[in-house]
């Protein structure tokens, strides 16, 4: 019964967004692909997702990983109280840094379109897409000790593999929208082809 209620909980979340989508498309309006892009039409072409739209999801889904942790680590009451301040504080702090990531690349794709792109301006970028990818690591690190205060033995290892499982569903679900996105069948979770 809690792995029906779970998944029909995620089924909802996804088919609110896809339902705004669509909404968005037969209004003439801009279509939000999944991927953090509005699109006049088209996936893969258009202006970003607007921070206040993008920080809407992202609240919905992890108030929705937050409910599974607390099943699936078995937390009581006093535990979730200090936990879900402390996930969040790290999900502030990867937000920022993959937010810097994005910058980065766009950048990058912006210097290489250049007939002769500048080295030094790429080189940069390069470091500095670097250090991005080292502060994620750190921390990671720090989220870790962190739950080592926190949760036991038990709970520790059943919070690596909810964040591994979570994880893969909500890749699987952001693929099921771009590829609906790209023209294939409503309900297939196939990513794009390849052209």
């Amino acid at each position: 019964m809690k792995g029906f209620k779970t998944t029909g909980i995620i089924i909802l979340m996804v088919a609110a967004m896809n339902l705004t989508a669509y909404a968005q498309m037969q209004s003439g309006g801009q279509y939000d692909d999944g991927m953090g892009y509005e699109n006049p039409g088209q996936p893969g072409r258009g202006r970003p997702m607007s921070e206040k739209k993008r920080e809407e999801i992202r609240k919905k889904v992890e108030a929705v990983r937050i409910w599974r942790l607390t099943e699936a680590l078995k937390l009581d009451a006093n535990t979730s109280a200090k936990l879900s301040p402390l996930l969040s504080s790290f999900d502030q702090q990867r937000q920022n840094i993959q937010k810097e990531q994005m910058e980065t690349m766009r950048d990058m794709r912006l210097i290489l379109k250049a007939s002769r792109p500048d080295e030094a301006k790429l080189r940069s970028l390069l470091d500095k897409g670097e250090n991005s990818r080292r502060a994620l690591q750190e921390l990671r690190s720090k989220e870790i000790d962190g739950m080592k205060a926190i949760l036991s033995i038990e709970q520790q290892a059943r919070f690596l593999i909810f964040q591994q499982e979570f994880q893969r569903e909500m890749r699987g679900m952001i693929s099921g929208i771009r590829g609906r996105g790209h023209g294939n069948a409503a309900g297939s979770a196939r990513a794009p082809e390849k052209e």
